[in-house]
């Protein structure tokens, strides 16, 4: 076997544009500091560096800790603010708390040092987003991306190929496959050839410089899968398992650190705060506003319909809600008439010849969507959460997919990470691609997981790239 020697190159885009984060961050320490605390402190005659290189040394510290200068490209900007707002407030409010408590004095207002916390947070984060703006940008152009190999020519591997291959952006170059050695034979789709095969995995990874391994075999078994390991222990990759248990399960487990034993972890518990009160509130928030600036646009809409084909305006159709409940969905009518009087129910596709000329660009741009606002104040809907189906589809499915009744603990919504995930449904297996995606969403729902669907949700309404 060939020893394999490592190559500071394939880790090289990451820690520097860490780095270009800690310089981001001390710029805007140090123009947060001169805007608000170098004054009080030259009046006092105080030096101005031991308190600016102490205040940068608390937030580096403890941005640190919380793992903020990280330069993967897989970071998630909603999360990293979310964190540097929460953290650098609690500080900042322990540093005014203690002056209030006189446990400490301090040459300036507790007003000055609030007025430095908010030009740090808003400078920083500015910073923050035009480096991973421009690190999204470098990797569309292919520098900094990670080489990828996928272990497992078989259908899990090409069903993972096929979809790093659209995924330039968020920084894999997928180079190929690596053949297991109990993969069936066959032959990999092209332009992806294959490198080498397991039993010479280490000369691969030297030889391609690869750093990241997607594992996708045929049968995950636990034993097959730490041979596998086994095999790759001590090169610098970072390897990610595509496991069989994902689809026997459609997608309720999710792993999770316990004192350092990782455990796959299935939450049957659905009712956190979030979900409970503070999600249907923010529906309300942000709908109510939406629902009655859109109220102009409704007759422009509903005149465009008149026009385009015979017909009422809206469409009603029953729909199965949280609990199994149903209630009427309301929509603009983007098909003809009776279009399933010759067929029954069937799935709607992007090219469904029913779908009328006006409806395709109100589907297009998601304004045939508008009338669930209603259902949303009513209470039926969520403005994001997996789409409510029929009735006839879900026994359907039901029957097909016994980890369908889960997806009814929860709202339905507008819009959810399904749609904005996987295009329109043509088959069974299209319905079992988006049920993956609506238990993640289940699994990980949050604030933030609504928030990146919702902004994702406007971009495609802005742009017509919908799905």
């Amino acid at each position: 076997m060939t020893e394999y020697i490592p190559n500071i190159q394939t880790r090289y885009p990451k820690w520097i544009f860490g780095w270009f984060i800690l310089a981001a961050d001390l710029a805007a320490g140090w123009i947060a500091f001169s805007l608000t605390l170098a004054g009080p402190l030259a009046e006092q005659n105080i030096a101005l560096l031991p308190w600016f290189l102490g205040l940068e040394g608390a937030w580096i510290i403890a941005f640190l800790m919380a793992n903020l200068y990280r330069g993967e490209f897989t970071t998630s900007r909603v999360m990293e603010f979310e964190t540097i707002i929460k953290l650098s407030f609690v500080l900042i409010s322990i540093f005014i708390l203690g002056q209030a408590l006189a446990f400490w004095s301090l040459p300036f207002t507790p007003q000055t040092v609030f007025q430095y916390w908010i030009w740090f947070c808003m400078i920083a984060l500015s910073l923050r987003m035009i480096l991973r703006t421009i690190q999204k940008s470098l990797l569309k152009r292919g520098i900094g991306r990670e080489k990828s190999a996928i272990i497992g020519l078989n259908h899990r591997g090409i069903q993972a190929a096929s979809i790093l291959e659209h995924q330039t952006q968020r920084g894999y170059d997928l180079i190929g496959y690596i053949r297991a050695s109990d993969d069936p034979g066959i032959e990999p789709d092209q332009p992806l050839p294959v490198l080498g095969t397991e039993e010479n995995l280490q000369q691969v990874i030297n030889q391609y410089q690869i750093s990241d391994i997607v594992l996708a075999l045929d049968k995950p078994e636990p034993e097959r899968l730490m041979n596998v390991i086994a095999g790759i222990n001590g090169s610098p990759v970072t390897v990610k398992i595509v496991p069989g248990l994902y689809d026997v399960i459609s997608g309720l487990a999710r792993t999770e650190q316990i004192v350092g034993l990782p455990l796959l972890q299935i939450n049957v518990n659905l009712e956190s705060w979030y979900i409970k009160g503070f999600k249907r509130i923010l529906d309300l928030v942000l709908v109510v506003p939406l629902f009655i600036l859109s109220l102009p646009l409704w007759g422009f809409i509903a005149a465009a319909i008149k026009w385009s084909s015979p017909g009422p305006v809206f469409y009603r159709q029953i729909r199965m809600g949280k609990g199994g409940t149903t209630f009427t969905i309301n929509k603009f009518r983007s098909m003809v008439v009776d279009a399933e009087k010759q067929t029954g129910p069937v799935w709607s596709g992007e090219d469904d010849p029913r779908i009328t000329a006006v409806g395709r660009f109100l589907r297009r741009f998601r304004l045939d969507e508008l009338p669930q606002l209603w259902n949303v104040i009513h209470g039926d809907m969520s403005l994001v959460g997996p789409r409510p189906e029929r009735p006839y589809f879900v026994e359907k499915l039901m029957n097909e997919f016994p980890f369908y009744a889960r997806r009814l603990r929860v709202r339905p919504g507008i819009t959810g990470w399904a749609q904005i995930k996987h295009p329109y449904d043509r088959d069974i297996t299209d319905v079992r691609q988006k049920l993956k995606y609506d238990f993640y969403y289940i699994e990980n729902l949050s604030f933030n997981l609504d928030l990146k669907i919702i902004l994702s949700t406007v971009w495609v309404m802005i742009t017509g790239k919908g799905r």
